[in-house]
């Protein structure tokens, strides 16, 4: 059962993200890491199986566009805070989990709930486990 959790409890309802702007921000530039990756191993597996002076550059280039998207990413991350407990939600930390927190086995909470948000625009926040859902309108804005 990978996603056991991924659906709120039917006692539970989500709650909407009233700023949802650096939320989709910080996604965006985590996807911008996670395709900087697949082209550093990209990079690797070329320079590995054609070892010539002209694979080198893509390889460097792709290393650093690794740290610097990895740098601004963790930037923006960190900004980010959950509307309740006003933790970090997508960037893991060394404070205690809430038990109705989850991740996905190889990641930690910070890249599950990234994944979360890009995949099912929904999120569980690790310290305070309230579920959020990016599509949900704010109860202020129901009827405007």
């Amino acid at each position: 059962m990978l996603f056991r959790s991924v659906a709120p409890e039917s006692n539970v309802r989500a709650r909407s993200v009233h700023d949802k702007g650096p939320y989709k921000f910080a996604v965006f530039l985590m996807l911008v890491h996670y395709l900087s990756i697949v082209a550093l191993v990209t990079c690797v597996v070329i320079f590995i199986l054609n070892p010539k002076q002209a694979s080198v550059p893509p390889l460097i280039g792709s290393i650093v566009a690794t740290l610097f998207t990895w740098l601004v990413a963790f930037i923006k991350r960190r900004s980010v805070r959950c509307p309740l407990c006003k933790g970090t939600p997508l960037l893991d930390g060394g404070a205690s989990k809430n038990a109705k927190a989850y991740r996905l086995p190889p990641l930690n909470y910070g890249n599950t709930a990234v994944l979360g948000i890009l995949f099912l625009s929904r999120f569980r926040c690790m310290y305070c486990g309230t579920p959020y859902d990016m599509l949900k309108k704010p109860s202020n804005q129901k009827y405007r």
